[in-house]
């Protein structure tokens, strides 16, 4: 098909037939709209490009070539009755098969005859075939229809292959034969079992030999070759055939795409987060012993693949992490502390439009989602096992393992190669590891060109700033620390906040509980990174936020949440192996039968007078000294009768009035 832009060509725009009226230069067309007469301007260049991408359609001799027919035209589309194909993947015989139909309408062309002048038209054939050296003639008819239909689909060559060759063969299968065939490849080929292709043909032949046995089917169509199953089983689409024998994972694990999914058009408008454990070991920067694999928290624009920030802790995948590098990543990283050398800014800074993640618990946490919603971002979670989804964060984890640092790697073991244990030949501290993949980040990934796009991640970073609108940043640091805090329902009361042991106090706390009056639950929000001061959310006010201070200064300084409850996980475990909860108990039964011991039954009078004069005092217990056993008789007197030695004298009575 072609077209030329002259006098007389004809676009259809939606509703609107426009007509080329005058070329007034080689950049500008003259249209004129067929209905309305109103003329139009359009730029060469604009009319190819909209011509090449269907916003036109070019309409020759009433017919339109793309895009479908013009309004009131009673031809028929030239679209419709071309083959779905592309000239060049045809076979050799089809394309010989054009040159040769070709030949002939060219030589008919040459003699200026028309379609329908039959008489010239055999005569053209006969010299055309003598300058092509062509033995089997075609009839004049036939060269007659070749010239019809080149001309009515805009002389495109494809309609000159011979329609046999567009048509599909039907089977010669017997239809018992195709059914078999295909129950049993469901029934044993696309299975969980995964039984070869071999076994499948075996259940086939048998299968058909029980038909021919019931007199079903002819004893000539009763077999089946391995390559008609093969044919078979290569018609299914290929996803199905994958997920019926190994699963959906692995089917959208080998027909992966992303599409448009992973595609960001400005910096900062998908931000990808994920977690790794380094592949190296790290050594205490006061001791000197190893501490282990550290785990990577990492941040990249799916714009730009340029890094954002970064976290690196031994705490594992948490909120803690996650909190961690949305914090460096929004933060302007202008000032770093001495001892990074960076050679170039860090550019990274602002919060994010979005945020791609993968399907971790911290990623589901409340309090994760709570930070975004703080930050007005959006979370898109990807599919399980589609690490596609985010290629940028995993192209860059996978770009760590070319780093040059060779003592203290962790390197798969391999048999028969000599492996040094990486804790034992760790070098690199835990402070150098941070700076050198801070240098990693800001001056050598940035600067590695992307084969795909053929530029280079800080280029297009600085580029898209440029162009975009100001990044956003929340509106003061105290919102960002808080949005991006722990939090969770805690009580206030006389002894202030008590989080995991750790009490909080002052001023302004003493003050909400004075106008509160009672014990109540609020909202606290604590940096995990820093337990020196929280936050507590107003009951009555829910924007307002006080800060309490921290009531163990030594202790709490600096502390960060994971060490806290590490601290204390260790303390519980030590106390259990010294016996301390056995101790306790002992020391409660002990307590138990010392009450019952002291609290027989008798008058609260008595009891009273027996433990004063015991001498019952702590100062006595703490010194070890037994209490005295009492007298009982000076103090409690005796309910029995008296005996005959302690009997009461007679004594003799008289009369005073009478003496």
């Amino acid at each position: 098909m072609k077209f030329s832009l002259s006098v007389g060509l004809v676009l259809r725009h939606g509703q609107r037939t426009l007509e080329l009226k005058r070329v007034l230069s080689d950049s500008e067309l003259q249209f004129e709209e067929v209905l309305t007469g109103r003329a139009t301007l359009l730029d060469t260049n604009d009319v190819l490009k909209g011509i090449w991408a269907k916003k036109y359609a070019v309409v020759l001799g009433g017919i339109a070539l793309s895009g479908g027919k013009a309004e009131g035209d009673l031809g028929v589309d030239a679209e419709s009755l071309l083959p779905a194909a592309d000239i060049g993947s045809l076979p050799k015989a089809w394309m010989e098969e054009i040159e040769r139909r070709l030949a002939y309408i060219k030589g008919v062309v040459a003699a200026h005859a028309t379609p329908g002048q039959r008489q010239a038209i055999n005569k053209c054939i006969k010299t055309t075939a003598g300058s092509i050296h062509d033995d089997k003639l075609p009839s004049a008819s036939a060269v007659m229809d070749w010239y019809r239909s080149y001309r009515r689909a805009g002389f495109n060559p494809l309609v000159l292959v011979s329609k046999t060759r567009w048509r599909r063969r039907s089977l010669r299968l017997n239809c018992l034969v195709d059914e078999t065939i295909r129950k049993v490849l469901k029934a044993e080929y696309f299975t969980r079992d995964r039984h070869t292709l071999k076994h499948a043909q075996g259940c086939i032949v048998r299968d058909l030999k029980e038909l021919t046995a019931a007199g079903a089917l002819p004893a000539k169509d009763a077999k089946v070759s391995l390559t008609t199953l093969r044919r078979r089983v290569a018609e299914v689409d290929v996803y199905q055939r994958i997920a019926s024998r190994e699963g959906d994972a692995r089917a959208r694990m080998v027909c992966r795409t992303s599409v448009t999914g992973a595609a960001a058009s400005y910096p900062l408008q998908r931000v990808e987060l994920d977690h790794t454990p380094l592949n190296w070991v790290a050594i205490c920067d006061r001791t000197g012993l190893p501490l282990g694999r550290p785990l990577l928290t990492f941040a990249i624009d799916a714009f730009s693949g340029y890094g954002l920030g970064m976290y690196l802790s031994f705490y594992g995948p948490g909120v803690t992490s996650v909190s961690g590098v949305i914090r460096n990543a929004i933060e302007p990283k202008g000032e770093l502390p001495p001892g990074f050398n960076l050679e170039n800014r860090w550019l990274s800074y602002g919060v994010a439009d979005e945020y791609v993640l993968d399907n971790g618990l911290e990623f589901h946490a409340a309090a994760f989602k709570r930070m975004c919603w703080s930050l007005g971002s959006d979370m898109t979670y990807c599919r399980v096992r589609t690490p596609w989804l985010k290629p940028h964060v995993e192209r860059f984890f996978a770009g760590l393992d070319h780093l040059t640092l060779a003592k203290g790697r962790v390197t798969k073991h391999v048999a028969n190669v000599l492996r040094i244990d990486p804790y034992k030949d760790a070098c690199i501290t835990f402070s150098d590891l941070v700076r050198g993949l801070t240098k990693f980040i800001v001056d050598v990934h940035p600067f590695q060109v992307n084969e795909r796009k053929l530029a280079r991640p800080y280029d297009l970073f600085l580029e898209g700033i440029e162009r975009c609108p100001p990044a956003a940043y929340p509106h003061d640091p105290k919102s960002l620390r808080l949005t991006s805090g722990l939090s969770n329902v805690q009580t206030v009361d006389h002894g202030g906040v008590n989080l995991l042991g750790i009490p909080y106090g002052g001023r302004e706390l003493l003050d909400l509980r004075k106008r509160v009056g009672k014990p109540f639950r609020t909202m606290c929000r604590w940096d995990p990174d820093d337990l020196d001061t929280i936050q507590v959310q107003d009951p009555h006010n829910p924007t307002r936020w006080h800060s309490a201070d921290r009531l163990w200064p030594d202790y709490a300084r600096g502390l960060s949440w994971n060490q806290h409850r590490l601290i204390r996980k260790f303390k519980r475990e030590e106390l259990s192996a010294t016996g301390a909860e056995e101790q306790l108990m002992a020391a409660r039964l002990q307590l138990h039968d010392m009450w019952k011991d002291v609290t027989r039954p008798g008058k609260r009078a008595d009891s009273l007078m027996a433990a004063r004069a015991a001498g019952f005092t702590s100062s006595r217990v703490f010194a070890g000294v037994e209490a005295a056993e009492p007298d009982c008789r000076v103090l409690v007197t005796p309910s029995a009768a008296p005996s005959e030695a302690d009997a009461i004298p007679e004594f003799d009575s008289f009369d005073l009035e009478a003496a």
